[in-house]
C-alpha cells in the first residue's frame, strides 16, 4: 500500500507521477488523491501494476483521455477518477470497464463521457459492483429498460447532475433489495414518481431534487412491500424532493415519513395545514425544509416538537402572527429560515440567546421588531438576513468571519465604522446591504 494523498492544501505533490512506481510491482493500493499534477495525463504505466486492487486518482488535477488499458487491471476493486476539474478527464466510451471483473466501486464524477452510448450496458456487466458514481458526466441518454440486470449487488448509485430529460427508468426497481443510496438530482427528469420505489426495501437515502417531476408524492413512497403486503417500518431515512413541480396536500404524505431524519420538499406547489399531531411521531427528524410551498403550520403556543432539529427551513410557510414559541425547545439548530412567514411580533430574548451555534439565519420579510443584540461573540454566524422588518436599534456588532449580511429596510441607526473595522480583520465579507436604514 502506498498512500500519498494530500492532507494539507499547502503541501500538495506537484509535477508528474514518477516511473519509479514500477519498482513496486506487487502494489495493491495506490492513493494519489488531493494533489496537484498540473493537468498532466494519467500515466499509462500505472496500468502495468497488475496486482493493484485500489486506485484513487481523484481531485489530483489530471486531464486528457482515460487510458483504456485500465481495463487490464483484473484485480481492481475500486477506481476513483472523480474531481479532476469539470470535464478535464474524458472517455469516448466505457467498453474498457468490461475487463474489470472484480470492480466493486467505480467513481467517475466530473469525467466527460457524453459520447459513451454504451455506458449503462458497460457498468451493467460488473457483477460485483457495490457503488457507482457517475455524477456530472454530461450523460444524455438514460435507457428505460435493461434486458438483463447484472449489478444486483449495487448499494449506492449516483447519476446526479446529468442531462437525461427522461422519466425515472424501470430498471432501477430491479436492483437487488440491498440498494441503500440513490441520487438522481438535477437530471432534468420529468413525469411522476413511480409507486415502484416501494420495491427498494433497503433504500435509506433518495434524492430526486431539482428535476421537473410532477404529480403527488406516492402514498407508498415511505413504505415498502414485503410478501405482497405494505410494511410501515420503512428503511428510508433521507428524502430530498425539493425544486420539482409536486402538488397535493402534504399532510396526506407525512404519516408515512415519521421515520425520516431528513425531509426536504422545498420549492414545490404543495399545500395544506400541518398540525402538531402529524409531527408527533417524528422523533428522529434532524433536518426539515418545507420552504416555498403553500403550507401553514398550525400548532398551539405550548407545543413541544418530539425532535431536535439541526436545520429548519420554513420560508413562506405561514407561522405567524405570533413568533413561534416551539422554537424555544430547539437547542441544536445551526441553520434557520423563517422568512416570509407572516410573523408580526417582538423577537424574544431567548431566541437571540440560541444564536451561539447558528451559522445561517434568515428572518427577512416579516414584521419583526425589538432589540437586536451584539453578535460579535457568535463566531459561527456567517450569514444573517434581517431584511424588511421593523428592527430599531443601533447597528449591532458582528463576528469577524461574517460572509453575508443583509440588514436593509429596517430602522438601524448609528455609524458603520465599527462594522467596517471588525469585518476588515478577516476580509471575509462577500455581501453587505445596509440600505434604507438610518
Amino acid at each position: 500500500m502506498l498512500d500519498l494523498h494530500s492532507r494539507d492544501p499547502s503541501s500538495k505533490l506537484l509535477g508528474e507521477v514518477s516511473l519509479s512506481l514500477l519498482d513496486l510491482p506487487y502494489l495493491r493500493s495506490l492513493d494519489l488523491s488531493l494533489n496537484h499534477f498540473q493537468q498532466t495525463l494519467i500515466p499509462e504505466f500505472i496500468c502495468s501494476l497488475k496486482y493493484i486492487e485500489h486506485l484513487n486518482l481523484s481531485n489530483a488535477n489530471f486531464r486528457g483521455t482515460i487510458p483504456s488499458s485500465l481495463g487490464n487491471l483484473t484485480h481492481l476493486k475500486s477506481l476513483d477518477l472523480s474531481g479532476n476539474g469539470l470535464f478535464y478527464l474524458r472517455a469516448e466510451n466505457l467498453s474498457w470497464v468490461y475487463g474489470l471483473s472484480s470492480l466493486e466501486v467505480l467513481a467517475l464524477g466530473g469525467v466527460e463521457i457524453s459520447n459513451a452510448e454504451d455506458w449503462l450496458d458497460a457498468v451493467n456487466m460488473l457483477p460485483s459492483q457495490v457503488e457507482l458514481r457517475l455524477f456530472f458526466c454530461k450523460l444524455h441518454k438514460l435507457p428505460q429498460n435493461l434486458h438483463l440486470m447484472n449489478f444486483t449487488s449495487l448499494k449506492k448509485l449516483d447519476l446526479s447532475l446529468n442531462e437525461f430529460s427522461s422519466t425515472i427508468p424501470d430498471w432501477l426497481f430491479d436492483i437487488d433489495h440491498s440498494h441503500v443510496y440513490l441520487n438522481l438530482s438535477r437530471c432534468q427528469l420529468h413525469g411522476v414518481i413511480p409507486d415502484a420505489f416501494r420495491n427498494l426495501t433497503s433504500l435509506m437515502s433518495l434524492d430526486l431534487s431539482k428535476n421537473n417531476l410532477r404529480g403527488t408524492i406516492p402514498l407508498t413512497l415511505g413504505l415498502f412491500q414485503e410478501q405482497g403486503e405494505l410494511n410501515r417500518s420503512s428503511s428510508l431515512r433521507e428524502l430530498y424532493l425539493s425544486g420539482n413541480e409536486l402538488t397535493g396536500f402534504l399532510e396526506e404524505s407525512l404519516t408515512q415519513f415519521s421515520q425520516l431524519v431528513v425531509l426536504d420538499v422545498a420549492m414545490n406547489y404543495m399545500e395544506g395545514n400541518i398540525t402538531e399531531a402529524q409531527f408527533q411521531k417524528f422523533s428522529s427528524l434532524r433536518a426539515l425544509d418545507l420552504s416555498s410551498n403553500r403550507l401553514a403550520l398550525k400548532v398551539s403556543s405550548n407545543w413541544t416538537p418530539p425532535c431536535q432539529l439541526e436545520t429548519i427551513g420554513l420560508r413562506s410557510c405561514l407561522l405567524g402572527p405570533k413568533f413561534p414559541q416551539w422554537l424555544r425547545s430547539q437547542k441544536n439548530f445551526s441553520a434557520i429560515d423563517i422568512s416570509h412567514a407572516g410573523i408580526v411580533d417582538v423577537v424574544p430574548d431567548w431566541f437571540w440567546n440560541r444564536s451561539s451555534r447558528i451559522m445561517y439565519m434568515n428572518l427577512s420579510f416579516n414584521a419583526l421588531r425589538g432589540h437586536v443584540p451584539d453578535f460579535s461573540s457568535q463566531l459561527h454566524l456567517s450569514q444573517l438576513d434581517l431584511t424588511t422588518n421593523f428592527f430599531r436599534s443601533p447597528l449591532p456588532l458582528f463576528p469577524t468571519n461574517t460572509r453575508v449580511l443583509f440588514l436593509a429596510n429596517n430602522s438601524f441607526s448609528g455609524p458603520i465604522l465599527n462594522l467596517c473595522r471588525i469585518l476588515s480583520i478577516n476580509n471575509s465579507l462577500s455581501y453587505l446591504d445596509l440600505s434604507l436604514n438610518f
